[in-house]
């Protein structure tokens, strides 16, 4: 079962609504309802009711799998913490310059990059054009 889909779920639910959770995700709506599709698919039921005027109903079937939806979100979290530290992952920059830009202006602005982020791994590449658009 993907987590993804039921964080769909989840957030259509408790924000009671397709837009305000596509909002929360960062998704577009058709994403969230695709995805939550998808789990009712999955599942074999109808989870929501699109058919009220309002919008939607969550079913039977929906609000029991609410319970579920949110034990397997809190877990997730759980596990994330323990075994993740509950650190970010570290964020790899990499940038490909030739040497004029290198020297003109990219130095610059790496050096206020690092110092705004000093935990980004920054990978930088000097080479000629065609080598970096193979890249």
């Amino acid at each position: 079962m993907n987590l993804r889909f039921v964080e769909a779920f989840y957030w259509v639910v408790t924000l009671e609504s397709v837009t305000r959770a596509a909002d929360k995700l960062h998704l577009t709506q058709s994403a969230v309802s695709a995805r939550v599709a998808a789990l009712e698919a999955e599942l074999g039921t109808a989870l929501v009711d699109r058919r009220d005027r309002k919008g939607f109903r969550v079913t039977v079937a929906g609000r029991r799998f609410f319970v579920y939806a949110e034990q397997m979100l809190n877990l997730q979290r759980e596990v994330k913490a323990e075994l993740g530290g509950g650190a970010a992952r570290p964020v790899v920059l990499r940038v490909g310059a030739i040497e004029s830009v290198l020297h003109s202006w990219l130095m610059e602005g790496v050096h206020r990059l690092r110092a705004a982020h000093p935990a980004l791994a920054l990978e930088l590449t000097v080479e000629t054009s065609p080598v970096l658009v193979d890249q």
